[in-house]
């Protein structure tokens, strides 16, 4: 059977989230940083360019728990974060909003 286009995105999202994990199937800060940097280049330039230190506060701000990691429900919660940022930008504006800060 094949995949619809929503499901194809999904099962994308698991194995980018799965490319950078570890044995516990978490994402440690310095494997988070570098999916971010790998793949949401633009994203983070833009963050930059306003003087936003996304990179510094990001994974305190997800890591929920406390833990250290990144779980995937918070991976989730992060790529919604730059999915808005990229639906703002859509609509005229700007990629790293006030949120993101």
């Amino acid at each position: 059977m094949s995949h619809t286009a929503a499901e194809k995105s999904m099962t994308d999202t698991i194995e980018l989230f799965h490319k950078y994990t570890g044995n516990d199937d978490t994402i440690n800060e310095e494997q988070l940083l570098k999916l971010l940097k790998e793949n949401f280049p633009n994203f983070l330039s833009a963050c930059d360019k306003k003087g936003v230190d996304y990179l510094r506060k990001i994974f305190e701000q997800k890591d929920k728990n406390g833990d250290k990691k990144i779980e995937f429900s918070e991976f989730l919660s992060l790529l919604g974060d730059i999915a808005t940022g990229y639906r703002e930008q859509s609509h005229h504006g700007d990629l790293c909003s006030p949120g993101h800060q």
